[in-house]
């Protein structure tokens, strides 16, 4: 194990200072695989195969799902040979479009950069049922595709937990992992007032008001800049005025579902690869709030905390806090994460 960190955010001031993370919208409507929407770098599409099986499923996927496209972005270093490739993967109400500053930056420091949306999120199909499992076999394929044999990953919130499931099930192509305020570092069963499950979750996100989905993913952030929330409300919300909705509804449902269902915490202290949790230590964020009991809410959802306990049970762990930061630290203090990172990767 190695000691912890504390980076300070200090007068970090790229994150008010700079263009919004992500586009706005054009319109008022956006299709559900964001047909028209920009990304940074040009978006390159893998027909990989679905299947999303486990027993806490509770629906029969149409045929049609098996046959799935992963949206994916590969980025060269700005020049020369390739240091070592990096993986980025991202957060559920988030898609690889926010990683455009990180991007940016590995590029200059020599790294290849393949970043997917994950199946059921940003320009990929939307299937109605979601597995950890499915999720890693479809970056399996992505990888063998692309030739990657080994790669660093980066996963943020779920991705992660998906991270983690990669390290988990491809050891021999993850040659390091670094985990940005990561879900799945506890069990959300634990103090739900009932039980919860997909139909549950589609009501949420059916119902959810401009108002609502504003206050969701201003949690995420310490500092309140409308610039770091208001362009993924604008997306959301032209996504709810799509003909398909329903369809997005439904995989958003099967996330959430699977981050309730797939915990991490049996087998995070064993993984073996090299790894750094970077963690805004401001963040509570934790599935189900809706449904757990008050007196359960305050030990939930501390993250920072609870990473700092599996490094310590980790046999090649450091963790690195960012104080005054939320649940996404390379947007809020971005400074501070990549003087992480990039010391990590080295």
């Amino acid at each position: 194990m190695a000691a912890a960190g504390l980076l300070g955010s200090g007068c970090d001031t790229t994150a008010r200072d700079a263009e919004p993370p992500v586009p706005w919208p054009t319109g008022d409507t956006l299709g559900i695989g964001l047909e028209g929407y920009p990304y940074p770098y040009p978006v390159h599409y893998l027909d990989v195969t679905h299947v999303a099986q486990a027993t806490w499923i509770d629906r029969q996927a149409p045929e049609w799902e098996r046959r799935a496209r992963l949206a994916y972005m590969d980025i060269a270093p700005e020049s020369g040979q390739p240091r070592g490739t990096v993986l980025l993967v991202h957060g559920k109400n988030f898609f690889g479009a926010y990683w455009k500053d990180v991007i940016a930056t590995l590029r200059r420091e020599g790294y290849r950069t393949i970043v997917p949306d994950l199946v059921g999120w940003g320009k990929s199909t939307k299937p109605s049922t979601l597995t950890a499992e499915s999720l890693v076999a479809h970056l399996r394929s992505l990888l063998d595709a692309l030739k990657v044999n080994s790669v660093a990953v980066v996963g943020h919130s779920t991705g992660g937990l998906v991270a983690m499931q990669t390290a988990r099930a491809l050891p021999e192509r993850v040659a390091s992992l670094v985990l940005e305020n990561p879900m799945g570092l506890e069990d959300y069963r634990h103090g739900l007032t009932r039980q919860v499950g997909h139909d549950d979750w589609a009501t949420d996100e059916r119902s959810s008001t401009p108002d609502q989905i504003r206050q969701y993913i201003g949690h995420y952030f310490v500092n309140k800049d409308p610039r770091l929330i208001e362009p993924f409300v604008a997306v959301r919300t032209a996504i709810a005025a799509s003909p398909e909705f329903e369809r997005w509804v439904q995989s958003s449902a099967a996330a959430t579902d699977m981050l309730l269902n797939e915990p991490a915490v049996d087998f995070i202290a064993s993984l073996p690869v090299r790894t750094l949790f970077v963690c805004g230590l401001s963040d509570r964020t934790y599935v189900g709030a809706k449904y757990t009991a008050p007196n359960e809410q305050a030990g939930k959802g501390n993250i920072a905390a609870m990473a700092q306990a599996f490094v310590a049970r980790m046999p090649a762990a450091r963790f690195v806090g960012v104080p005054d930061t939320g649940h996404v630290p390379h947007l809020e203090t971005p400074a501070a994460f990549f003087s992480a990172v990039l010391e990590f990767l080295r």
